[in-house]
């Protein structure tokens, strides 16, 4: 089962930043991914993943990385799909990636390219139809 959770404490952020070897950001707000097979108990089960993101007049997703030694690509699309919908859910309707992703990845999630060359997605109608940014 896959728990995704925001991360309320910094000192936490930062130690789950180490183990993605991603530079910790306290002005970022955070997910993190944890695998767990049973559903019993409060424990998260074996963590996998953070997402580091800002939000203002648009919202920029900073990091999007795996644990070293893990290797769930899905993990990694669902929390970064959960945070954009978190971003668009607070009235922030355009988002960029600036995480270090492959570009297969990065367009798996929704973005495209800008005119200027960043990645960027319009969370306008984005969850509305969310089969619509594999067209592109």
């Amino acid at each position: 089962m896959l728990i995704i959770r925001p991360i309320q404490d910094k000192y936490l952020q930062e130690q789950l930043c180490l183990r993605c070897k991603v530079e910790y950001n306290a002005d970022a707000l955070a997910y993190g991914a944890w695998v767990r097979d049973e559903l019993e108990g409060d424990a998260l089960g074996d963590f996998v993943g953070i997402c580091q993101f800002r939000m203002g007049e648009s919202a920029v997703i900073t990091d999007l990385a795996k644990a070293v030694g893990t290797d769930d690509t899905e993990a990694m699309f669902i929390m970064g799909r959960q945070t954009m919908n978190f971003i668009d859910l607070h009235g922030v309707h355009h988002a960029y990636f600036e995480g270090d992703c492959d570009e297969k990845f990065i367009k798996w999630l929704g973005f495209t390219k800008d005119e200027n060359g960043k990645w960027s997605a319009d969370l306008e109608a984005f969850f509305k139809h969310p089969c619509s940014a594999d067209k592109k």
